[in-house]
């Protein structure tokens, strides 16, 4: 692996599906990518003007999958309204096994959940609140760890809005989830990655793979092209 040439680990963090990925790209490519204006970027209904497409479209192929993993934390804890304290521990074996992965990665990223009319998933929080413990435990100050809106991936790859009475409206849950599988699909198809793609298209459970991918494309927008979101 190159100067250039970086890691990146991705994580959507859950008790009974905990997924992430790391993927290798060029950063020197990426921050050669030439942006457009804000106004220029995104239609009405919030999906990409062509203009934004090509620009998504050289992030996209600047990329190849290096792990992806959906685990199940709770196999052997009570999976009830409460969290099982023996998740915790889970996670930390579960990530101990993937440490020479991680010793190459540069940076972490890891979903942060959104809050709807002030409910939230605690337990998705308080496992994304250990996840980012255990790495800044284990690399201190030497890697990047942050947490990340799970918006920022909707927004930034273009996800359709629902025409309501007044404006426009984000998805909701269900609809963001095929989504973002779709377009998981449709980047692990453009870089001719079968393997990965057919693992995805066969899993269980699709949208957290397809999360953790989409939203590590959203970041690499927005930290070597945009250049507005500070790693």
């Amino acid at each position: 692996m190159t100067s250039d040439k970086i890691w990146i680990a991705s994580f959507d963090p859950g008790r009974d599906n905990f997924a992430f990925c790391v993927e290798e790209f060029d950063r020197k490519e990426l921050l050669g990518v030439k942006n457009i204006p804000t106004a220029q970027r995104y239609n009405a209904d919030g999906t990409t003007t062509s203009k934004m497409e090509k620009i998504l479209e050289k992030v996209f192929a600047n990329g190849r999958i290096v792990l992806h993993k959906n685990l199940d934390l709770a196999s052997n804890c009570n999976r009830g309204r409460t969290l099982d304290p023996e998740v915790f521990h889970n996670m930390v074996d579960a990530l101990d096994e993937y440490m020479d992965y991680w010793s190459k990665c540069s940076a972490f990223i890891i979903e942060e959940q959104m809050a709807f009319k002030n409910k939230f998933n605690k337990i998705a929080t308080k496992l994304g609140q250990h996840c980012y413990s255990y790495f800044v435990c284990k690399f201190g100050r030497f890697k990047e760890v942050l947490t990340f809106p799970a918006y920022h991936k909707t927004q930034v790859l273009g996800a359709p809005k629902v025409k309501g009475k007044v404006r426009w409206k984000a998805m909701d849950k269900p609809a963001r989830k095929k989504w973002s599988v779709a377009k998981a699909i449709e980047i692990l198809t453009s870089r001719g990655e079968m393997r990965v793609l057919e693992k995805l298209t066969t899993a269980r459970k699709k949208d957290d793979l397809a999360d953790v991918l989409t939203q590590l494309q959203a970041f690499k927008y927005l930290v070597y092209v945009d250049k507005k979101l500070q790693k």
